[in-house]
């Protein structure tokens, strides 16, 4: 696979996102370094629209415990495996509904701590999972392949989550197995769910640990690139913030700072981020999260937004360092 530098990748993705007309943020410093970082993979989120299509399009919804969510992990194994992981699985009881499992892959870092980078493959059982959660198994797995030689400050951990929709299952069983000394390492959470389609990227953290989102924020802005936050419109989300519906839940339990990425839309509605487009209002759960309605609907929008998301993503995770 040729190597690109990951300036020629930011110029790709930053210019196909502007031509979408997304809006600013706000921002704040960072550490980054002036020179690109060299990468190895394709660029402009081509890379991550693949895997997402193979997802959706080959196998269609995962439904948590069917034959379809198996298919996917196993694809996903395999998938890790031609790039040169060691993948693991880490299955667990989804009681009368049969059983689901954790796909696991692992990059050893240059420093102490560890990174976990995570996005269910599971869907619910209406459309076909396109924008939740295909977009982001895509851009978790563009990122495996584009990092897995590349020095990175700490060890990274992709692990694509089963049984998300059934009531986060895939995420509290790993929290769950994991050790007290794989937590206090857990220096972050990268959730990605649903993370192209909606009309604009946004990126959240807790409020307790707001610095995950404004780190990422402000490289993003250094780099010419506008990734927002949740606005506080509604009282029960305050800026910066989410909820507790999906996978970055159970490491914010366990006291593990999180990094939530999304494509939706926060001005809209109630203004809690459920309606993701003022053109087609609600995608994720309905009959409309399919490749093909997104494509013909928002022309261009999944590969533009998967390649910011890439740029801003692998800068961070080659460059920012998390000062104690």
């Amino acid at each position: 696979m040729s190597r690109r530098t990951l300036g020629v990748i930011i110029v790709v993705a930053v210019a196909a996102l502007l031509a979408l007309g997304v809006a600013a943020a706000q921002t704040h410093t960072s550490r980054a370094a002036v020179e690109p970082t060299p990468l190895t993979g394709p660029t402009a989120g081509a890379a991550a629209y693949e895997y997402m299509a193979e997802l959706t399009d080959e196998i269609g919804s995962r439904v948590a415990g069917s034959a379809e969510e198996a298919r996917a992990a196993t694809r996903i194994t395999e998938w890790f495996a031609e790039l040169g992981y060691l993948p693991d699985t880490q299955e667990f009881s989804l009681d009368e509904a049969g059983v689901s499992r954790n796909v696991i892959a692992i990059k050893p870092g240059d420093g102490q701590g560890q990174i976990v980078i995570g996005a269910h493959y599971d869907s619910v059982d209406v459309g076909r999972g396109a924008f939740d959660n295909a977009s982001g198994v895509g851009l978790m797995m563009q990122l495996a392949d584009a990092l897995r030689d590349e020095p990175t400050p700490y060890t990274l951990v992709f692990v694509a989550f089963g049984a998300e929709e059934t009531g986060l299952r895939g995420s509290a069983h790993y929290v769950d197995e994991m050790s007290d000394v794989a937590k206090a390492d857990t220096v972050l959470m990268i959730n990605l769910d649903s993370v192209a389609a909606g009309d604009r990227l946004y990126c959240y953290s807790g409020e307790d640990q707001p610095w995950p989102q404004l780190a990422l924020r402000s490289m993003a802005r250094q780099m010419d690139a506008f990734i927002l936050t949740s606005p506080g419109l509604n009282e029960s989300y305050p800026y910066g913030t989410t909820g507790d519906w999906s996978d970055h839940v159970a490491f914010h339990k366990a006291g593990i700072p999180y990094l939530y990425l999304e494509a939706t839309n926060w001005l809209l509605g109630e203004k809690d981020g459920d309606l993701n487009t003022a053109k087609d209002r609600k995608i994720w759960h309905t009959p409309k999260d399919t490749l093909s309605y997104v494509e013909q609907r928002h022309p261009g929008r999944l590969q533009a937004q998967l390649a910011l998301e890439f740029a801003v993503l692998a800068r961070f995770l080659t460059e920012y360092e998390i000062e104690d």
